[in-house]
């Protein structure tokens, strides 16, 4: 995936996934009562750096998949949840309608409105379209609709400094029929929200952003790499060495810690604390790692194929740690820290 040919790179992007459907991975979510593996938090964070480490559009499309098939498994739908199961155990990927200008509401049992940013939308056989009822000021449902139902058209309009091939683009709704089962609650009921839905959700952001960082650096070392280094390079690339080790370290104590959550051996607030602390962190860490790792190659590392690589890798990073404000998360958790009360229990911290 981090061949010198860009010209190619969407096309070996659409074949990963490809590969990424027959690997089984889609069902990481599936209970073991329902035939699929179960997998803890931590471990299908780490399947998202290592996919993001190939590329970093690729670590980005399963995102919302992973987070959003939580929810046909809380128990609120259990004639429904065996469909379910087998659909992801074949390889069905679902894809995220979130982001809105304006509000998307469900009326009638008919959809109309439109999103934006729709990560994946592109590769998708369902959406997950979060709405709301008439009157409601926030979002309560998730509607997952198969992308092919009437009335839905998904455009392939993302134009962004990085993250180009997720296809996350814009999904519009037209008087779209919706099937009561398809409708989950977003409702705060501990028996409808899944465990540290919001923490897990940022936990894989985490990951994408480490996995392209280790990349950029992998890189950057092929570039530098020389038997008998000079001083002055030996401690850059030791600095940014350690760096990574850095942001690897802060990845897996968070999982860990969403891991005891779905294990019910710590509450849902110890997990979006530890969560949004790993995402602050990283996302500074692996910024500044992306853009100083032409400090370690020189020119080498800015001209050419090579260089073109390299700045894949940062503009990667640069638009997807924009997703969420660090500021906002810095003052979540000092809040915290300082109060001694926890957060209100939400959908994303």
């Amino acid at each position: 995936m981090n061949g010198p040919d860009e010209r190619g790179r969407a096309e070996a992007v659409r074949e990963a996934v490809g590969r990424l459907r027959a690997s089984g991975l889609l069902a990481a979510t599936v209970p073991a009562r329902l035939g699929g593996p179960e997998l803890p938090a931590s471990v299908i964070a780490e399947a998202c750096r290592i996919l993001a480490s190939g590329d970093g559009s690729l670590g980005q499309i399963p995102q919302s998949h992973m987070t959003f098939s939580r929810w046909l498994f809380t128990g609120s739908h259990p004639h429904d949840e065996q469909r379910w199961a087998d659909l992801l155990l074949g390889g069905t990927l679902i894809a995220n309608a979130q982001a809105e200008s304006a509000p998307v509401v469900l009326e009638n049992d008919r959809l109309n409105g439109r999103k934006v940013f729709c990560t994946g939308s592109g590769y998708a056989d369902v959406l997950a379209v979060t709405a709301r009822h008439p009157h409601e000021d926030d979002q309560s449902l998730v509607v997952f609709l198969p992308v092919d139902t009437a009335g839905v058209t998904v455009v392939d309009d993302w134009a962004a400094l990085g993250q180009e091939y997720t296809t996350s683009g814009t999904v519009i709704l037209e008087d779209v029929e919706v099937r009561a089962g398809d409708i989950r609650s977003m409702s705060v009921a501990p028996s409808l929200v899944p465990p540290a839905y919001g923490a897990f959700a940022q936990l894989l952001h985490t990951a994408i952003d480490v996995g392209v960082a280790g990349a950029a650096l992998d890189a950057a070392l092929e570039v530098a790499h020389s038997r008998d280094p000079d001083p002055l390079t030996a401690h850059a690339a030791g600095e940014l060495v350690a760096q990574q080790f850095a942001a690897e370290a802060v990845l897996e104590k968070a999982g860990r810690s969403v891991d005891a959550v779905w294990a019910g051996a710590a509450p849902a607030a110890t997990a979006s604390l530890d969560v949004a602390a790993a995402k602050a962190t990283t996302g500074a860490l692996t910024v500044d790692l992306a853009s100083r790792i032409f400090e370690l190659t020189g020119t080498g590392g800015a001209t050419g194929d090579r260089g073109r690589v390299l700045a894949r890798h940062w503009r990667d990073l640069r638009t997807h740690t924009l997703h969420d404000r660090r500021r906002e998360k810095l003052r979540v958790i000092g809040h915290a820290a300082l109060s001694g009360d926890a957060p209100v229990p939400g959908r994303r911290l």
